[in-house]
C-alpha cells in the first residue's frame, strides 16, 4: 500500500505514439530566477510568455522540468535541476522539458485518491521542493480532486504498483495536463 510519502514530482511515463519528447529551450530559467526548478516539477510560461516559471496550486502548465545545462563563471554545469538564485552567462542556459498534453505522467498524491475521482481534476499541493543531491522533485498532487471543475491535471487512472491501491494514504496516480498553456515562444 502507499502509506508512505515518498513524492518524486510528476514522471512522465507514456504518450500514444510510444515517445516522450522533450522540448528545449535557450535561456529559458530567468539568470538569477529565486526558486530552483526540479525534475519533476511542473512549470509554466511568465506572463510574458518567455521564460519558464515553477506552477503551483492551480495554474496552467506548458510540462514539466526535465533539466538543464548552463555555464557560469566560465565552468559548465549539466544538472537534473536549477539551483535558485544561480546567475548564467548570457545564452549559455538550455533548459530541457516535456511539453505535449498528451503525455501521462505519475505522481504522488498528499492524501487519499478514490477510483471515483477518474476523469476529476485535480491541482498541485506543494510549491516547488526536491533534492539538491539528485535533483529530482517531491512536489505532490492535492488529493481534494476538483470533480469537473477546471484544474491543472486531471486524474486518468492508477499507478499501476502492487504496493498501491484506490485509497492508500499517499495514493500514485495518473494524470494528464487539463489546462495546458501551449508551446514556449
Amino acid at each position: 500500500m502507499s502509506s508512505t510519502n515518498q513524492a518524486n514530482g510528476l514522471s512522465p511515463v507514456s504518450h500514444p505514439s510510444g515517445v516522450i519528447r522533450q522540448e528545449q529551450q535557450v535561456d529559458g530559467v530567468a539568470s538569477g530566477y529565486n526558486t530552483s526548478l526540479f525534475t519533476g516539477t511542473p512549470i509554466k510560461r511568465t506572463t510574458d510568455g518567455t521564460l519558464i516559471a515553477t506552477a503551483t496550486g492551480a495554474d496552467t502548465t506548458i510540462g514539466v522540468f526535465q533539466g538543464c545545462q548552463y555555464t557560469s563563471n566560465n565552468k559548465r554545469f549539466i544538472t537534473a535541476y536549477f539551483p535558485a538564485n544561480t546567475t548564467y552567462d548570457a545564452g549559455s542556459m538550455l533548459v530541457s522539458f516535456t511539453s505535449d498534453p498528451q503525455i501521462t505522467y505519475e505522481g504522488q498524491a498528499d492524501g487519499s485518491v478514490a477510483a471515483s475521482d477518474i476523469g476529476a481534476g485535480i491541482n498541485l499541493v506543494d510549491a516547488s521542493a526536491g533534492s539538491t543531491y539528485t535533483g529530482i522533485s517531491s512536489q505532490r498532487l492535492n488529493h481534494t480532486t476538483t470533480g469537473a471543475t477546471a484544474a491543472t491535471f486531471q486524474v486518468t487512472g492508477l499507478a499501476p504498483y502492487p504496493d498501491n491501491a484506490w485509497g492508500d494514504a499517499y495514493t500514485k496516480v495518473r494524470v494528464k495536463i487539463a489546462t495546458y498553456q501551449g508551446q514556449v515562444a
